[in-house]
């Protein structure tokens, strides 16, 4: 995935939208942005963390409506409660609105992946459908919150007891709901959240810093000893298809900006960082001991100005001999370069090297 361009008000990317610099939009522009999206589903749930974005959900429920599309409301929820409610709803999109001043609108299929480069292209550039003879339903539904934790804690085999762990995250209602299930108060082994919740990092006192693609891996690596396959993005870490080699981990990639195979929607782990630590922290044990059976690995991104992006090889991957380079397009001249290495150090080197080269390619004096 990766910058897909901007029209009169938003930047696209990854699989969201948000305003561009010093542009403000009420809920007129925001009304006509929901005419356009409705030309690419059918029905839709849409969701907000908070009240303050109340006039821009309402807003972007009358412009869907409008169109004959049915939607449903989900006010004032998190974003893992509201992914995880996407399916129960039949939902065959689903929009989170976030930001402060910066508005952000995230788009998810009905499987609860983010929408491909294609689709997010295609709402960038639409025109705002005709009105329909007959509005959609507009129908109000629950946050998912207790829906998801309950499903949650129904998932794993524990004692009742909250799992010790210390729980960091800048977001309140996030926070609170791992703190359903840790006990938010233990040094040796600490959580990182996003305020999204959609990443996660990790801290222990036996192993030190523990990534979010190594808790990934250690995830996988615990599926495989149940004889399962394990699907993986084209670009996670490339470490983990050498880890197959001398391991259970039955590998498997896929590619993020497809269609999203049943295999890879069944395997919850991928969208939901919640359920992935509470599975591997339960046994503190077996965790630790799985991370320290893992290589080390590393990843470093920079982002890069430059003249001109007309010959930059964006979405190219490239395998060196210490590493992996991964070139995507962020910006309208801008550039992510995304290294992969066994060390920092050495990830750190292959962004120095392939940031100069970047900058000479993209030089105008090179045009």
């Amino acid at each position: 995935m990766g910058y897909s361009g901007e029209n009169r008000y938003f930047s696209f990317r990854d699989g969201y939208c948000e305003t561009l610099p010093n542009i403000n939009i009420g809920s007129a522009e925001t009304a006509v942005f929901g005419r356009c999206i409705s030309r690419f589903f059918r029905r839709f749930s849409i969701g907000c963390d908070g009240f303050k974005n109340m006039h821009i959900l309402y807003a972007l429920c009358c412009g869907l409506s409008e169109c004959g599309r049915d939607v449903y409301v989900c006010e004032n929820t998190d974003l893992p409660s509201f992914r995880f409610g996407l399916s129960m709803l039949s939902a065959d999109c689903g929009i989170f609105i976030s930001g402060n001043g910066c508005l952000k609108f995230s788009f998810f299929d009905s499987s609860g992946f983010p929408v491909s480069t294609s689709v997010l292209t295609d709402i960038m550039n639409a025109n705002p459908a005709d009105t329909a003879e007959k509005c959609g339903k507009i129908t109000s539904s629950t946050s998912f919150r207790e829906i998801y934790i309950n499903n949650l804690a129904d998932t794993f085999s524990g004692t009742g007891s909250s799992i010790q762990a210390g729980i960091s995250c800048g977001c309140r209602s996030v926070r609170s709901l791992w703190l359903e299930f840790f006990s938010g108060e233990d040094d040796t082994l600490v959580f990182q959240i996003s305020d999204d919740g959609q990443r996660v990092n990790a801290y222990s006192s036996q192993v030190g810093f523990i990534s979010y693609e190594k808790l990934i891996l250690a995830y996988s690596l615990k599926l495989s000893e149940t004889g399962q396959a394990v699907y993986l993005p084209d670009n996670f870490h490339y470490v983990a298809d050498f880890i197959g080699e001398k391991s259970p981990l039955k590998l498997k990639r896929f590619s993020p900006d497809g269609q999203i195979p049943t295999e890879v929607v069944k395997q919850r782990f991928l969208t939901d960082p919640l359920y992935m630590c509470i599975h591997l922290a339960d046994n503190r044990k077996n965790f630790i001991n799985s991370i320290k059976s893992l290589p080390q690995l590393a990843t470093v991104r920079r982002e890069i100005s430059i003249d001109s992006v007309e010959n930059i090889p964006c979405g190219k991957s490239i395998l060196e001999n210490d590493g992996r380079i991964i070139i995507s397009r962020s910006g309208k001249n801008r550039i992510t370069l995304l290294a992969q290495a066994y060390s920092s150090e050495t990830a750190s080197e292959l962004c120095s090297q392939w940031s100069e080269k970047l900058r000479r390619i993209g030089s105008h004096r090179n045009a």
